[in-house]
């Protein structure tokens, strides 16, 4: 039979669909609107899984679905759905947010009296935000809250609480620490309280916002569920990283770290500093674990990473000026007891002195094998590589992104290894990302002519050897799970105003030269020169903190006055997939940012 269409109208669908796989999503849609003819393939399902695979490669998908193999049992109507809502949500994601929510009681949509804290009788400890619907707000004064934020999507107004959770006994938690198993969206806390550690999981649901979930997924609320309280040895001892696979808490010293199971109660002793590098005060600020061995330690002034030996080895470090070689504690051995093990670590450290991490924030580890050649079929006897980015913070220097690439060989996949075969990574790559610079460390001006260096007027080098910067300070920060957004606050000195920046990351899986000059892409002090305020962009000067890391793009999406200190902001937190950004004052108020209308 003749077709009555001709031109474009005319051409087979396998022609349509390629047309239509190269337009941008507000095209497909105009398109959709001509005619019946061209409506049919645009709402072929093969146009949204291709949309759906080149977004996954630019934007943060969901958690539960950052497999692709997630996408199989989606409908057109779903894919479309997720699609737009990636979209919109981009598009929005940099523009200001002029209102906020404070979250209330299931029953009402103003703030319950039960948890109204206008006297400041609870400080917030820690916000997280988890597979872009839970809010969990952790307090000083052992209470743990969870929120749903899908909520603030469909009604902004009613922000509820789903569950909380309150310890008992003496004291307020010291720290805290949270994980979240992907798989099966089980969500791990650990906490802190005077000689007790408590640990606590609630099983969570993911998002509703990009496509509706089945009845049976959304129907329980989140309830807590107590695991263990175990006796720790010392109040100082704070935690830093967890991993419920081994039922591990990670807790630290300035000197050393303390493993814990929290099943049987067992506690190993981890040494991995020796006496000579305790002569600056460099205490831990955030960790993660990379493997189960393998762990990424930030301190105030160095990047580390911890391989985990067995108990017998000897205490290895190694710097960036050689490994040398620990074989007993030069401070004197720390007493057994029937529960204690003792182990050594091998210290992989880059030393970072002029900058003191005052607060970090890190994206989940990512695990792949690496190939002989792009295409190949890995195989479990190839190098193991383990890929991270953190996003850290100097209150006066600035804000700084950093990738980590460790690689491993095969051996190190298993939990044990015999004594004689120390894991010793075979790579250890950190490079600066990107910077927000603010005060920059000055080297003194070395004169060529055999004049003296000026010490007044315009040439005057600040006794502090740092720049003075913009003019504020860092208060918090925040780096998305897939490592792709980010958020921090910024306080101007002299002044009331309190701006949160929202950016894009760099994506720190991109193949290339590091920014720096250095071997691991950080250059090393000799790299580095005196650099003026005029050379903010993108420039970190001396310190062995790069020289040519691009800027990172803030752009500012909120910003308030606050007169009480009370207000001021000291915590965010943010989904990164549907850009809802969360901030906690000093008087323990939590506020959620409207989202902003796309264009």
């Amino acid at each position: 039979m003749e077709s009555y269409f001709h031109g474009l109208l005319g051409l087979p669908d396998e022609i349509l669909l390629q047309i239509i796989y190269n337009l941008d999503v507000p095209d497909i849609i105009a398109l959709r609107k001509t005619c019946k003819r061209l409506q049919d393939p645009t709402v072929d399902r093969t146009v949204w899984l291709h949309i759906l695979r080149q977004t996954n490669q630019r934007l943060p998908l969901p958690r539960h679905l950052s497999d692709a193999t997630s996408w199989e049992n989606l409908s057109s109507e779903q894919l479309e759905s997720v699609v737009h809502r990636l979209h919109a949500v981009a598009r929005s994601w940099l523009s200001p947010r002029t209102h906020y929510f404070v979250p209330g009681h299931r029953q009402s949509c103003l703030l319950d009296p039960i948890f109204d804290n206008d006297d400041g009788a609870r400080s917030i400890y820690s916000l997280e935000v988890f597979l872009d619907r839970w809010l969990l707000c952790i307090y000083h004064e052992k209470l743990v809250e969870i929120w749903d934020l899908d909520s603030v999507l469909h009604d902004p107004h009613k922000p509820i609480v789903c569950t909380s959770h309150t310890i008992k006994g003496f004291g307020s938690f010291s720290s805290a620490m949270m994980h979240l198993d992907e798989t099966t969206n089980l969500l791990t806390i650990a906490v802190s309280c005077h000689e007790l550690c408590h640990v606590l999981q609630v099983q969570l649901r993911p998002s509703s916002v990009f496509y509706p979930l089945d009845e049976y997924q959304d129907i329980e609320d989140a309830t807590f569920r107590a695991v263990a309280a175990i006796p720790i040895t010392s109040p100082v001892l704070c935690l830093r990283a967890l991993d419920p696979g081994q039922s591990a808490l990670l807790l630290s010293l300035p000197s050393s770290f303390h493993l814990v199971n929290w099943e049987t109660g067992q506690r190993t002793i981890v040494h991995m500093l020796s006496e000579e590098e305790e002569e600056l005060w460099n205490g831990v600020i955030g960790a993660t674990f990379l493997t189960s061995r393998h762990i990424l330690v930030l301190k105030a002034h160095s990047i580390e990473i911890c391989t985990l030996l067995d108990t017998q080895a000897a205490v290895l470090s190694v710097s960036t000026s050689g490994i040398s070689e620990v074989t007993s504690d030069s401070t004197g051995a720390v007493p057994f007891c029937p529960s204690e093990t003792h182990m050594r670590a091998m210290v992989h450290s880059h030393y970072l002195s002029s900058t003191t991490f005052r607060g970090a924030s890190f994206s989940k580890p990512i695990v792949s094998r690496t190939t002989s050649h792009p295409g190949a079929v890995s195989t479990e006897d190839e190098p193991i590589k383990v890929s991270t980015s953190f996003l850290a913070f100097d209150v006066l220097r600035g804000l700084f992104q950093f990738s980590v690439k460790v690689t491993l060989p095969p051996a190190s996949a298993s939990p044990r290894w015999p004594a004689h075969n120390v894991p010793i990574p075979l790579d250890v790559h950190i490079e600066l990302l990107s910077s927000h610079n603010m005060a920059l460390p000055l080297s003194p001006l070395v004169p060529t002519d055999g004049t003296a260096t000026p010490t007044n007027g315009a040439g005057t080098i600040p006794r502090s050897l740092f720049s003075h910067g913009t003019r504020g300070f860092v208060s918090s920060c925040a780096l998305g799970p897939a490592g792709r957004r980010g958020v921090w606050v910024e306080r101007r000195r002299g002044a009331v105003r309190r701006v949160v920046y929202a950016f894009d990351a760099v994506n720190s899986t991109m193949e290339g030269g590091s920014h720096g000059g250095a071997e691991g892409g950080i250059p090393s002090e000799e790299d580095t020169d005196s650099r003026s305020e005029d050379t903010n962009e993108g420039i970190i000067g001396s310190g062995g903190m790069g020289r040519h890391a691009p800027a990172i793009d803030g752009r500012e999406v909120y910003e308030v006055n606050s007169y009480d200190l009370r207000d001021d902001i000291t915590h965010i937190a943010f989904a990164e997939a549907t850009g809802v950004i969360v901030l906690g004052t000093r008087k323990g108020e939590i506020r959620v940012l409207g989202r902003a209308e796309a264009d």
